[in-house]
């Protein structure tokens, strides 16, 4: 992925950023105008390019405390993808690149799709989610085995995001950029997320048959597949640093915490369930230029989970960095004739 050209992309645009004037953006009635506003044109359509690194890791207690994998180019690959914003609705949708990968070095195995739809109100934001990827590989915790290629993951869900700041702090152009943050303001946000995950095979077992011992994962051994509803208690910040007499933004936004999930898996001794506490976390920094017609930024997300399922637990890290470009547009009816 050709990061260093993106990037070198970006800092002329940057460069050439100029301050606002007064037809450039319109105030709103449910916000705080000296923070917020929005873009003349308030609907956008987007463009992106970008790499990922995943690692799935299978431990045990019984070998060692529990701790992330730092393999995590186990599974790889670029992707790029297209979006819009029009009114309150903003959804993405993005395909990995066949043979791409970040490191010479390494392969890219995955085959991955990736739907995201989401309202985003003032108080608060609800996003829908479906991933489905193929090719994943579990590694061991100590990265001592690696499974085959031939895993199949699904994840769904939906985010309901609270801002507490929401007259002064706007997610819309944190994430978006279909809002602008005219001074810098922080808020704390509250976000409960219902999910399922679906982790399985072609009918063996995932782990290599040298390590899959019953004095090693116990119940797990001959794991096959598991399946998991649940749910995440995940507290939060976020802060939009406006650049003044720029068009320029910095947003980091950091979410953790903790919920449960039920599962269901197939092993050696039949299908079995268990409970257990999920933990997770999630950082995601937008940074960029956000002009009157068009916007571009550069984006990394971090995130990471654990679920123990006794004695055997998952831990999952994910990296991914992305350039996007978006141009605005108005809106759709002003184009329609009256007569219809």
């Amino acid at each position: 992925m050709k990061i260093r050209i993106g990037i070198a992309l970006l800092l002329v645009i940057f460069y050439q950023s100029v301050g606002f004037t007064q037809v450039d953006f319109l105030t709103l009635a449910d916000a705080d105008s000296a923070y917020i506003r929005k873009p003349s044109w308030p609907n956008d359509f987007r463009l992106f390019y970008g790499g990922q690194g995943n690692n799935i890791s299978l431990g045990t207690t019984r070998q060692s405390g529990p701790g992330f994998s730092g393999n995590i180019y186990a599974n790889t690959n670029d992707y790029v993808g297209f979006g819009m914003t029009y009114k309150w609705l903003d959804g993405d949708l993005s395909f990995s690149l066949p043979g791409t990968t970040y490191l010479k070095e390494e392969r890219s195995n995955l085959t991955q799709f990736k739907l995201a739809l989401s309202v985003t109100l003032r108080k608060i934001v609800f996003r829908g989610y479906y991933m489905d990827s193929k090719g994943v590989v579990v590694s061991g915790e100590e990265n001592e085995f690696q499974s085959t290629p031939s895993l199949h993951e699904r994840r769904s869900g939906i985010q309901a995001t609270y801002l507490f700041n929401y007259s002064r702090y706007s997610y819309k152009a944190a994430m978006y950029q279909s809002e602008y943050q005219m001074k810098s303001a922080g808020s704390f946000m509250l976000r409960i997320e219902p999910f399922f995950r679906n982790l399985g095979g072609q009918g063996g077992s995932m782990i290599p048959a040298v390590f899959d011992t019953p004095e090693r994962y116990g119940d797990q051994s001959g794991l096959e597949y598991i399946k998991a509803p649940g749910i995440l208690f995940m507290p939060g910040y976020g802060v939009n640093f406006a650049i003044p007499g720029t068009r320029l933004f910095i947003s980091p936004v950091i979410f953790a915490g903790m919920g449960a999930a039920f599962n269901s898996y197939q092993a050696n001794t039949g299908k079995n369930r268990y409970t257990n506490m999920e933990y997770a976390a999630n950082f995601n920094l937008n940074m960029g230029y956000n002009g009157i017609r068009f916007y571009s930024k550069i984006q990394f997300i971090y995130s990471a989970g654990y679920s123990p399922l006794n004695p055997s637990y998952f831990t999952s890290s994910n990296l991914t960095a992305s350039i996007w470009v978006g141009v605005r547009f108005t809106d759709i009816e002003k184009f329609i004739p009256r007569s219809f």
